[in-house]
C-alpha cells in the first residue's frame, strides 16, 4: 500500500470516529490528502466520506467534500446516498443541503472522478467572481474546462466553478450566448 493511500485510510478511520474538526484541519493543511478523501470509497460497504460526515450531520464537512468534488449521488452497497444517511440518522436539515447541493446525476456537471480535477456547477445565483491564481482544470460534460492563470471566472457557494455552454466560464453562457449569472457579482478576489 501507498504512503498515500495509507493516510487516506487512516483519515477515514477518523471520519468514523466523527473526529471532523481533526480532519478539517488536516485538510487544510494537505490539500492532496484533501482532494483524494472527497473521491475515495470504502472497500466494501461503498461508504465515502461524504456518508460519513452525513451520518454525523457535520454541515461544514460536508460543504468541504461537496466543494472539493464529492458525489452528492454516491450510493453505499446498500443504495444509500449521503442524503438517505444524514436523513435516517435525524440530521433532516442536512439531508436537505445534500439534495439541493446535487448538480444533477448525469449531467453536464457531474463531480469528476479524477481528484486533480475540479467539480464544477450550474448554480447560476451563487455566483461569486474570483481569478485564477494558478491554472485550473474543471470536469465539464465528461471533458475538461481549462482556466488560464490570472482568467476571471466564477463559483457557487460551495466554491464549485460555474461553467456554461461548450466550457464558457468568464461568464458562463447558456446555448443563446447570453450570461446565465442572475444577480449581480460578490467580487472575493
Amino acid at each position: 500500500m501507498s504512503e498515500l493511500q495509507s493516510l487516506i485510510e487512516n483519515a477515514y478511520a477518523t471520519a468514523k470516529t466523527g473526529d471532523w474538526d481533526r480532519l478539517l484541519s488536516e485538510w487544510e493543511n494537505s490539500p492532496v490528502l484533501a482532494k483524494r478523501c472527497s473521491r475515495y470509497i470504502k472497500p466494501g460497504s461503498s461508504w465515502r466520506f461524504l456518508h460519513q460526515a452525513a451520518y454525523f450531520g457535520h454541515e461544514q464537512a460536508c460543504r468541504a467534500l461537496i466543494g472539493l468534488g464529492a458525489s452528492t449521488e454516491a450510493q453505499t452497497h446498500d443504495s444509500l446516498t449521503p442524503a438517505d444517511v444524514a436523513a435516517q440518522n435525524g440530521h433532516h436539515e442536512i439531508a436537505t443541503f445534500i439534495r439541493n447541493a446535487s448538480t444533477g446525476k448525469g449531467t453536464l456537471w457531474e463531480p469528476p472522478i479524477d481528484p486533480d480535477v475540479l467539480p464544477s456547477s450550474n448554480r447560476w445565483s451563487e455566483a461569486t467572481e474570483l481569478r485564477a491564481r494558478t491554472e485550473l482544470f474543471v470536469a465539464y460534460g465528461g471533458g475538461l474546462v481549462r482556466i488560464p492563470k490570472g482568467a476571471t471566472y466564477f463559483t457557487d457557494s460551495l466554491s464549485r466553478i460555474l461553467v456554461g455552454w461548450h466550457g464558457t466560464f468568464n461568464p458562463p453562457r447558456g446555448m443563446d450566448c447570453e450570461s446565465l449569472l442572475s444577480r449581480p457579482l460578490q467580487n472575493l478576489d
